[in-house]
């Protein structure tokens, strides 16, 4: 299932590691303003259509790591969401601050069940 990406970085105000499905325009205007800490207005979401799948890391001391999206999977229940994490190297060079990885994408609305896998685990 195709998707698109409406934010991925390393800050948010989100600092616990959550997966999140938003489906309402006013779920995604109070997510945005905590994940944005009020500096920007959200992106366009068509509820109607369209949903959002966030996943957060969770705050981590250092630079290195990442989250990621990697693929969605329409089931006979609902969605699959496939999910990479990527930790640095021991020895690498590292930014030396409070990271808070993350990926939100915008998808197809789907009213069932939402279930994220991370890339290696059994379903």
């Amino acid at each position: 299932m195709l998707f698109s990406t409406l934010a991925k970085g390393l800050q948010s105000g989100v600092r616990e590691p959550i997966q999140l499905v938003i489906r309402t325009r006013a779920e995604w205007a109070a997510f945005w303003a905590r994940h944005a800490r009020g500096s920007a207005a959200p992106p366009p979401v068509d509820f109607s259509r369209d949903m959002v799948v966030a996943l957060f890391m969770g705050e981590r001391g250092t630079g290195g790591y990442e989250i990621e999206i990697t693929r969605v999977e329409r089931v006979e229940s609902g969605l699959v969401v496939q999910y990479r994490r990527t930790s640095p190297d021991p020895g690498a060079m590292l930014s030396q601050a409070l990271s808070q990885p993350f990926h939100l994408v915008k998808l197809p609305r789907n009213d069932g069940p939402v279930i994220f896998v991370a890339e290696g685990s059994p379903r």
